[in-house]
């Protein structure tokens, strides 16, 4: 080959290499400014929180995850090439239709992080249409939009994906899906929410004491759903911890030998409104599948939102031989008989 010839095969050779070269950057390149687009041409405002002590790994971590940005590694990329290293912790208020670049300029903009927070009190045994209004009290939510979103049957799927002690059983309840699953407990929240913010940082909390018990529970011969049932309707029934573990081991004495609970409580329950507990009382015949009067073992779900006492009662019930008791109503005090002849002096002494 002449020297003419090798010099045109090298220069071949490299115009070849600088072409694919060019295409490899222009490919890279074209695919880095696709991975700075919005993930959504529609507008879609959704609250994002960052969180005090949040890195930025964690703080794109979590924008991947909940669908702001589509790519982790770009995002890196972006950041460090533009010098990002200004963010602040508070409540952002971000669009689905947001670039990279906008929801950057949105986490280093001091002015747009909300920073108030509230603090809400959810009661032992509240139900979860009396949750919602204690938080909507505080919030800039409504209780309706939050009951709505809690009888949602695709955000209650997402949930269960989410938390394991979630389970479909949660479709049978008659008012909410989530009753007996709002931990009762003072949380902090940003006065400017979500519902999913509310609701998953309760499930959080929720799901620390799940698994504290978890394995008690699994060992019961119940389903979690049971357990939690059974624990609501214990606290809805007394509130002295003594007397859970009383009340414990006659639901379970009922329950172990095919009785029904018959507890009014439930009664009060598939009511939903009532003015006393005498209408409990009164009402035991009204059909629902909460009516433990009428149907055997356990209700569909439970009748209130119970707190960890209950639980540890319900899952350690004192050894008895009782199968009855009756609240005083004027102290709370429960008292207990093993035979029906007993019950009913028990009544006539301490319920009238």
């Amino acid at each position: 080959m002449g020297k003419k010839n090798r010099t045109k095969v090298i220069l071949i050779v490299i115009l070849a290499f600088l072409i694919v070269f060019a295409g490899g950057f222009g490919f890279l390149y074209k695919t880095y400014l696709n991975g700075l687009k919005p993930v959504s041409e529609v507008s879609e405002q959704t609250a994002f929180v960052v969180e005090e002590g949040s890195t930025m790994d964690d703080i794109i971590n979590k924008l991947y995850d909940e669908g702001f940005i589509q790519n982790v590694k770009i995002a890196k990329i972006y950041v460090k090439l533009n010098k990002i290293n200004e963010y602040y912790a508070g409540n952002f208020l971000l669009d689905k239709n947001m670039s990279v670049e906008q929801i950057f300029d949105t986490l280093s903009d001091v002015s747009k992080a909300s920073r108030d927070e509230v603090m809400v009190t959810i009661p032992d045994g509240s139900w979860a249409k009396h949750a919602a209004a204690y938080i909507a009290e505080k919030t800039n939510l409504s209780a309706e939009e939050i009951l709505q979103k809690w009888n949602e049957v695709d955000y209650i799927y997402q949930l269960i994906d989410k938390y394991e002690f979630l389970t479909e059983d949660v479709f049978n309840s008659e008012h909410c899906f989530l009753e007996g699953y709002i931990f009762p407990e003072t949380y902090s929240f940003f006065a400017d929410t979500t519902v999913e913010q509310v609701t998953e940082k309760i499930l959080d909390y929720q799901n620390e004491i799940y698994l504290k018990y978890k394995d008690e529970i699994l060992a019961s011969g119940y389903t979690v759903h049971e357990v939690y049932t059974l624990a609501s309707i214990i606290l809805f029934e007394v509130s002295n911890e003594e007397d859970m573990y009383l009340v414990s081991s006659v639901f379970h004495n009922r329950l172990n030998d095919g009785w029904k609970l018959q507890s009014s409580v439930t009664v009060c329950y598939a009511l939903y409104t009532y003015e006393s507990w005498e209408d409990c009382e009164r009402d035991v015949t009204i059909k629902s599948d909460y009516n433990t009067y009428q149907v055997d073992g356990l209700p569909v779900g439970p009748v209130s939102n119970t707190n960890e006492m209950a639980l540890k009662a319900t899952l350690n019930p004192a050894e008895s031989n009782y199968y009855f008791f009756v609240n005083d109503i004027s102290t709370g005090k429960a008292y207990f008989a093993e035979t029906y002849e007993e019950h009913q002096k028990n009544v006539y002494k301490y319920l009238y």
